[in-house]
Formats: structure tokens, sequence, C-alpha cells
């Protein structure tokens, strides 16, 4: 199956291609190409064509955040995020987003993030409990194109790597914006926890999405799906 569009195409052709043992050549467009940049993948057909031709693949586990209230189930490739991305998400316009692309997220956020009230929540995992009021549980190292948040997280690993922030403060946030642009949130503080796990669960009141598309809201189950998909690879 050829996909051709960003990343939230991607995450809906994903949703019914999941676990089917199909083969899925990327061919990036669309507002924002995570998976394609980490994969190396060409943006113009004549080289996206050759990868296909090529016949190369590589299979990446996925996420799966399964609605604790309702039992529906999505999966995910890049992260999922819990709190203030989430926010940003609902409130991002379509037409700005159409017009601007990728920016339109920057400029929903550093607006958002002005009148933003954080609500703290809990994660579980490895059998310990973490307040939060931001988290996000990461499938692969990048975000957003250039967003370090869960910098360790492997697209073909069975695990998670989840970063847990628990700060009220904007001015605090802003900096870790700025580590995470430079390749990371810094550990060893009050504020920033880094936990690897397969399994992770939220609860609380905040807002849930997923590769940029929000899928409700907490609490929520965060699980790997080891033969999740197999992709064409350069």
């Amino acid at each position: 199956v050829v996909v051709r569009g960003g990343d939230g195409t991607l995450h809906e052709a994903i949703q019914g291609l999941a676990g089917k043992g199909v083969r899925v050549a990327v061919w990036p467009a669309g507002t924002a190409n995570v998976l394609a940049r980490q994969l190396g993948l060409p943006f113009d057909a004549a080289r996206a064509a050759a990868v296909l031709a090529q016949g190369k693949t590589k299979r990446i586990s996925l996420g799966c955040a399964t609605d604790e209230r309702t039992g529906a189930r999505r999966y995910f490739f890049m992260m999922a995020g819990v709190g203030l991305d989430a926010s940003v998400v609902r409130h991002v316009r379509p037409r700005l987003k159409r017009r601007v692309g990728e920016v339109a997220y920057w400029y929903s956020g550093l607006s958002h993030l002005a009148h933003w009230r954080p609500r703290e929540f809990t994660v579980e995992a490895n059998g310990e409990s973490f307040p939060a009021t931001y988290a996000a549980i990461g499938k692969a190292p990048w975000y957003g194109g250039g967003l370090a948040i869960t910098p360790r997280a492997r697209l073909d690993a069975d695990e998670f790597e989840v970063c847990v922030i628990n700060t009220r403060s904007r001015l605090r946030y802003l900096r870790l914006l700025a580590h995470a642009m430079r390749g990371g949130a810094p550990e060893g503080t009050r504020a920033v926890k880094f936990v690897r796990a397969s399994r992770v669960r939220a609860a609380g009141a905040a807002d849930v999405q997923a590769d940029g598309e929000l899928i409700g809201e907490l609490p929520m189950t965060f699980e790997i799906v080891s033969d999740g998909l197999e992709v064409f690879v350069p």
C-alpha cells in the first residue's frame, strides 16, 4: 500500500493496516513528515518509486492507545502526548494549518501557552506512579520535525520512552522547549523524569493526541504492538 501525505494521513492509514502483514510505502507530503524524515525517505516521486522498486523493508513497532471509557483503540507510530500539546492540537485552526503548514502548530502553541492552565494527572509505569502536567509517550526520537522530547525512543524498539513533566510554570515550559529544540529535555531535575516501559497508563483530566491528531481524553492505556508495520526504506 502506498500512502501519500503527512503524518496525519499516515496515522489514519495505519488504523486499518497495523498488524495485517501489509507492506507500506510512504510517499511524503502534507504538513509534517516526521516518520519520513527519520527513515530517510525521499520526497520526490521518482526517488520514492525507486525505494519501492528496490524492495527493502523494515519492521517498526507501533503504540496503541486504548480509551478506558469506550474501549476504542488508536495506533500511533510517533508519540502520544497528554496535556499541553493535545490542547494545542485542539485549538489549531484548520485554515491556518493549510496556509502555513507546521508553523500553525508553533503559532498556536506559543499563543496557547500564554493562557494555558495545567491540569495535573497521573502516569503509571513499571509499578510506579508519577504526578504530571504533561507526558509524552514516545515511539520515535523526534516530534514535530525538530523537537527531541523522547530522544532515546526508537521506531523498532519494543518499549516507549516516556517523558513526564510536572510543573505549572509557563516559564519553565518555555525553557524545556528550548532544551527540546537542542536535543532533549534535561534529566535529573525535579520537574522532568524519563521512564522506559512497554505499557503505560495515564488517568486524570487531560486531552490526548497521537501523531498530531486529537484522540480523546484520559483515562487511557498505552501499549506496544511489536509487529505493527512493515515499511519500505532506502
